[in-house]
């Protein structure tokens, strides 16, 4: 008998470390799917709350919990999960994000095609790849569709048995995965907005970052090194200014502009100016769309005070 895609059983991986509130959503959502055939495995990564309690209230046969005596990272606990996984399909969801209910779903028909499958976040992409389904290694080069963490991604679980996480990398382990799965099999994209992050502040990799200096950032991209065949010379240099110049905001500090002197020094002055001059872009286009914004309430406003005769 052959199975369809329609048949086959999902299996979520969701990775948690002492956020257990948090993790209830994540698992709320996957339970709300569309498609029914699924298998929960919640890798608890050495959490010291109540996460063990919590999982076993939900009172889910599908849910399936293994903990970590340490904590290990996610990666680990993600290679934990797929070890596990008795699917033939296996996602991903962090325990801060929520899943549409048609996520599923709808990556499971490009499945049919596709050996993984990228969906989007909101405002990670947008309309300019609407037309797009298949994702190239140059689009990884560029730094395409990675935005949206693991969570975005569901894949053939003989593809991800076959490739894993880098366990020994401390960030950008998702577009590592990305790029070494695109290398050996096909990945399409589906431009939907299927994944979102539950509101709320909360420790996270990104906002560790914003106080470290560059040259601290600098020493965390082993990620971007261990591909340095891969990005060639220009794409690195713009990639570790990306990374080191983060949310710069010029002149604001002494140290700030120690930051752009050195990334300038390492990595190029001129990506550097062409880095901040994108940031000053984006800036101003966004404040042109608040702006607008506000003036089509005011005029939807005036129009409602005095109504056509």
């Amino acid at each position: 008998m052959i199975m369809t895609n329609s048949d086959q059983l999902v299996s979520v991986v969701i990775p948690t470390h002492n956020r257990a509130a948090l993790l209830v959503r994540s698992i709320r959502s996957v339970q709300r799917q569309t498609y029914p055939h699924l298998e929960i495995i919640v890798v608890d990564d050495g959490s010291t709350d109540d996460t063990a309690a919590v999982v076993e209230s939900l009172g889910d046969q599908r849910i399936r919990y293994v903990r970590h005596d340490i904590n290990r990272g996610a990666p680990a606990a993600r290679n934990t999960g797929i070890r596990l996984a008795t699917g033939e399909i296996i996602g991903f969801l962090d325990d801060d994000v929520e899943w549409k209910p048609e996520k599923v779903a709808h990556q499971l028909k490009l499945l049919d095609r596709y050996d993984v499958v990228l969906c989007t976040r909101p405002g990670s992409v947008g309309d300019k790849y609407r037309r797009k389904e298949r994702v190239t290694l140059d689009d990884f080069r560029r730094n395409r569709f990675v935005h949206g963490g693991t969570s975005i991604l569901m894949a053939r679980a003989d593809a991800l048995r076959d490739t894993l996480f880098d366990e020994t990398l401390p960030r950008y382990q998702d577009w590592d995965l990305f790029i070494r799965l695109a290398q050996k099999y096909t990945v399409g994209y589906l431009n939907e907005p299927l994944v979102r992050e539950i509101e709320g502040s909360r420790p996270r990799i990104t906002n560790s970052m914003e106080v470290m200096s560059a040259k601290e950032r600098d020493d965390g991209c082993q990620m971007i090194r261990k591909h340095e065949h891969f990005f060639g010379r220009r794409w690195i240099r713009r990639h570790m200014c990306r990374t080191l110049l983060a949310d710069i905001a010029p002149g604001t500090s002494k140290e700030k502009m120690a930051d752009i002197l050195y990334t300038a020094r390492r990595y190029g002055a001129v990506n550097v100016v062409l880095l901040i001059g994108k940031h000053f872009l984006v800036r101003k286009r966004d404040g042109l769309r608040r702006m607008y914004a506000r003036f089509g309430r005011w005029w939807q406003a005036i129009r409602a005070g005095y109504p056509e005769k």
